[in-house]
This record gives structure tokens, C-alpha cells and sequence, in this order.
């Protein structure tokens, strides 16, 4: 939808009568002042900051080519990064790694303040949300869109689909490096056994409901910027994250970890589809006795 705020700047009037004009009659492209996409699929190449472009291709046929693009280009992302988003992947680290020492004061806070109600309330939400039970919304939203004609229903489910699978991957190498053991099963939060380490059950860093969970709540949201998705959807996620701690199944770290890396990943796969800029556009306002430029946006 355009809205139009002119800003005119006066160019010259008239007093003596003129026949009737109007921009279109006079001036034929408009001059752009800032490269930007609303909602539109496959950004230009003007926009890209990842290693594969992605050529226009109508529904259903570009899922093809998402689906192996998708991947080479979230695991190469890094090469692209600036100093902000590296001061950013500094900061979340930062804070995972400084929630180390205090996950022993947690856990005691957390089994101090434990409700059987409250706990009980939570694991619903973590079945929905869990690693496999979330992949099987998010394929429902694809085939749905398919059948209902609906691409953008369509686009969320395909991409938060890669998100959970894509998350999860990663969980899986990360606890496969770390081999933290669960608090359930030590005191110690500094059990981290390493490569080759066989921790009790799987590793505990990071939570792979939590990244799941945070992974499709950044991805759905990122496609449809309401805060009637956002909000709920995050609030879920968060209750999943809790639900972890609750049930003595992970640090306070490694659902926050989770949490961050989540949230990146299917915040960066939408990004490479979708962006949620503002066009700005310089162009000619002809009205009566009145000749000048106006300042077009597009949001």
C-alpha cells in the first residue's frame, strides 16, 4: 500500500490560466533516493549479503531452489558479517558464557520456587513446541498454503520448517562438542566432558526444544510483522525455554544460549526472502498553478 506524505518544494506559479496536467502526462520514471523492498520475495542483488543469489521464480517451483541455496547460505552467512553483527554474536556469547557461573544458584531458585501446577501447565507447550511436534506445524503451514493458493502461508511454513530443521542441525553439533551434563545428573555446571565425552543421555548444552521453539517463533514472525503473532509466539517460546529449567532438563545457559541462536537462525533465513525496509522516492507534483517535487515513501 503506498502512502503518499509530499513533501513540495516550489518550484514557480503562475497567475495566467494553463490547461489542466497531470504528473503522469510529463514525467515517466520516478527517481529513486534509497534502495529498499517491502514484503517482495528473493531481494535484488543491490541487497544481498549472502554467497548464492536467488533467481524469480514463481510458487511452487522456488521452493526447489530454497531448498538447497538455504542452507549453503545460512552456513556461510558469517563471512558477510559487519562489525555489528559480530559485536552482536560477541554480546549473546558473552552472556551465555556469563551464565555459567550462576546456573548451580538458579537451579536451587528454581527447585526452591517448584510448582506441580505451574510445571504442569508448561509441558503441553513444550509438546507443541518441542523439536519434532513444531517441524510437523510448520509442514502443516506449507501443505496448507499449497492447497489454499496462499503463498505467503505457504513461505512461512517452508522457511520456519528449514529454521526448526536447520536449528536443530546445529543443536546437534554444538551438544556433540560440548558434552555438558545435565543438572538433573550433577551439582557441577562446569561438566562440560568435550569431544568424545559421553555425558548421561545427550548433552545439555544448548536445549534443542528451546532452539526449536525460538527458531519458529523468529521465522513466522519475521514473514508476517504483526504483533499478534509475534508476541504470542515468543511468549511460547519462552515458556518452553522455562519448562526446560523446570523439569531439571537444562541450565539456565543453555536455554538462553539456545534462545539466541534460535532467534538468528530463522531470523536470518527469512532475510534472505523478505525484507522489511522503506522505499523512498523522489518525484515530480504538478497540481494547480503549482509546479514541484515530492517525497514518497513506501511501508
Amino acid at each position: 500500500m503506498m502512502r503518499w506524505w509530499p513533501l513540495i518544494v516550489l518550484i514557480g506559479s503562475s497567475a495566467w490560466p494553463r490547461p489542466e496536467a497531470n504528473a503522469d502526462d510529463y514525467f515517466a520514471p520516478t527517481l529513486q533516493v534509497s534502495l529498499a523492498n517491502s514484503d517482495d520475495t528473493n531481494a535484488p542483488v543491490a541487497h544481498r549479503d549472502y554467497l548464492l543469489p536467488y533467481q524469480q521464480q514463481p510458487s511452487p517451483n522456488k521452493y526447489a531452489q530454497w531448498l538447497w541455496k538455504d542452507p549453503v547460505n545460512l552456513f556461510t552467512r558469517p563471512a558477510f558479517w559487519g562489525g555489528a553483527q559480530w559485536a552482536t554474536f560477541g554480546v549473546e556469547a558473552g552472556i551465555t558464557g556469563g551464565l555459567i557461573p550462576v546456573d548451580r544458584s538458579y537451579r536451587d531458585f528454581s527447585d526452591d520456587i517448584h510448582s506441580k501446577p505451574l510445571s504442569s501447565s508448561l509441558k503441553p507447550v513444550d509438546f507443541v513446541l518441542g523439536n519434532y511436534p513444531v517441524a510437523l506445524i510448520s509442514g502443516t503451514m506449507f501443505a496448507g498454503g499449497l492447497g489454499l493458493h496462499n503463498e505467503k502461508l505457504a513461505d512461512s511454513g517452508f522457511l520456519s520448517l528449514e529454521s526448526v530443521g536447520y536449528a536443530t542441525l546445529i543443536d546437534v553439533g554444538i551438544k556433540g562438542l560440548t558434552e555438558r551434563e545435565r543438572p538433573r545428573d550433577t551439582h557441577d555446571p562446569y561438566q562440560f566432558l568435550g569431544p568424545g565425552g559421553s555425558s548421561h543421555g545427550s548433552s545439555s548444552f544448548v536445549s534443542g526444544d528451546a532452539i526449536a521453539a525460538f527458531a519458529f517463533a523468529s521465522s513466522v514472525s519475521e514473514v508476517w510483522q504483526t504483533p499478534w503473532i509475534t508476541w504470542p509466539l515468543y511468549a511460547l517460546a519462552t515458556a518452553v525455554a522455562f519448562q526446560r529449567t523446570e523439569a531439571d532438563a537444562h541450565w539456565l545457559s543453555d536455554v538462553v544460549g539456545a534462545a539466541f541462536l534460535g532467534h538468528a537462525i530463522g531470523k536470518t533465513i527469512v532475510h534472505m526472502h523478505y525484507r522489511h525496509d522503506i522505499d523512498g522516492r523522489l518525484m515530480p507534483y504538478i497540481g494547480d498553478h503549482v509546479v514541484g517535487l515530492q517525497l514518497a515513501f513506501q511501508f
